[in-house]
């Protein structure tokens, strides 16, 4: 009798595992390590052998080659996926198949483990899978998220095809490259992959790329030893470390100097680093998710950027739409960014010509840009009314005409014109940051943080 592909495992019950390897060795080593975890296995050691096993019995978990004798592991990838979808599946392959991995999970594997089988990444990869949350708890997961920081708003099918492109990237450990314009939502869209994920009880560590001064790329995605180099005064954990077991978010990725990417193709590749001054790697389990606003393809095709590290990096790709493509989710947007600025007060009304005039604006900032405008217009309006006047669309409108001039990008104007109000501020107050920040209106490490993006120099 064969188990109904609509039933699920009750949650207080052991999973089982099913082991898929023609090699005897292989597969007694397998079960070995899972009966020393508590868990119980079925081992099969062809493809035809696997599918009966799965005919009649559930599992938490399957671990397959990718070659035996009556076909490939990517068939049990594909099996699985579409008739025992709650099954997560991780594939073995042979030393150095990067091809093969990348397809295995491309194909939908949860994850992907080389030969020699190296038993603490083993034993981590099956927790990761056992934690893997079923597909109806996915639901749970996003609707447990506070405020607007954990929540993508809006019911356009452009957004509507983000948010169960997300709900199916969380059920795997593949790396994911997410594009999309500047204010667009991807570190959102991060989060939210790694909340609804196995690792959501680990940390997400974001990083932007291209804040960090090339001299010291390595020492802080990687870590270094106590005197490694000038000012090393004792031993620290790089980012790998701080998100060993949760996600790595690398923001604007295509910062990243080559030099840099060499060493972080290796470190995806391994699953090892090396701290600056050691001699020895270590093991770090991170799932890597990466994004910018950039087009990642054309900076491989300028020479910019690695190809083979954009392969490793776009394994999938999750586009989040622009505000232009989803414009009928902007009085929701509007109802909701307005109560989150407010807070305890009441949000202010809108006019009608206000609300025509930003259902009509183009936002080449998207949501982020719909957030400022609101701020800026809360601040502004009197009576609790929000008119045409307070939204200050023809300044925005000049600083997007002013874009794209002789070149220039809506990003390379206004870091212009924010490295010419810095400059200002620096020199009104002698370079004094604290004084100059004061001045700005912005916190001292957020001035820091500008002059280092901007490369500003005293």
């Amino acid at each position: 009798m064969s188990v109904s592909k609509s039933d699920r495992r009750p949650r207080g019950e052991k999973a089982r595992v099913l082991v898929v390897d023609d090699e005897a060795d292989i597969r007694e080593l397998l079960d070995l390590t899972l009966a020393r975890m508590g868990l119980s296995a079925d081992c099969a050691a062809t493809v035809a052998e696997a599918k009966k096993y799965l005919e009649r019995e559930h599992y938490g978990l399957c671990l397959t080659d990718m070659r035996l004798p009556d076909g490939e592991g990517l068939d049990i990838v594909r099996l699985i996926g579409a008739q025992y979808g709650e099954t997560p599946v991780a594939v073995i392959t042979a030393f150095g198949s990067a091809d093969n991995a990348v397809a295995a999970l491309k194909a939908g594997a949860f994850d992907y483990l080389a030969k020699p089988v190296a038993l603490d990444q083993l034993r981590s990869l099956i927790k990761s899978a056992l934690n893997l949350p079923l597909r109806g708890d996915l639901s749970v997961a996003a609707a447990t998220t506070d405020g607007m920081a954990g929540q993508l708003i809006g019911d356009s099918p452009s957004i509507a095809t983000a948010r169960e492109m997300i709900g199916k990237l969380a059920r795997s450990q593949a790396p994911v490259y997410i594009s999309g314009e500047s204010g667009s939502g991807k570190e959102l869209a991060a989060r939210l992959i790694h909340r609804q994920s196995a690792r959501h009880g680990a940390p997400f560590v974001p990083v932007n790329c291209g804040a960090i001064p090339e001299n010291l790329m390595e020492s802080e995605f990687f870590g270094y030893r106590k005197g490694a180099f000038t000012g090393a005064d004792s031993d620290r954990d790089g980012f790998f470390q701080a998100a060993n077991g949760g996600t790595l978010f690398l923001d604007e990725v295509a910062d990243l100097p080559l030099a840099m990417q060499v060493k972080l193709l290796r470190a995806i590749q391994e699953k090892r680093v090396r701290k600056v001054g050691f001699a020895t790697e270590d093991p770090v389990d991170v799932r890597i998710v990466s994004a910018t606003h950039r087009k990642l393809k054309d900076c491989v095709d300028a020479g910019n950027f690695r190809q083979d590290l954009y392969y490793r990096l776009n394994v999938i790709e999750l586009k989040m739409p622009s505000l232009r493509e989803r414009q009928e989710d902007i009085p929701l947007l509007i109802e909701t960014l307005l109560a989150r600025i407010c807070g305890d007060r009441p949000p202010p009304e809108l006019s009608v010509e206000a609300m025509r005039a930003l259902g009509a604006y183009s936002y080449p900032g998207n949501v982020r840009e719909l957030e400022n405008i609101l701020e800026r217009a809360w601040a502004l309006c009197a009576g609790g009314k929000v008119l045409l006047d307070d939204l200050q669309l023809a300044a925005e409108s000049a600083v997007e005409g002013g874009a794209g001039h002789d070149g220039e990008t809506l990003d390379d104007h206004m870091n212009r014109v924010e490295r010419q109000l810095i400059l200002e501020a620096l020199a009104k107050t002698g370079f004094n940051r604290t004084a100059a920040a004061r001045l700005l209106g912005v916190t001292f490490r957020s001035l820091r943080y500008r002059i280092e993006r901007l490369g500003i120099e005293e």
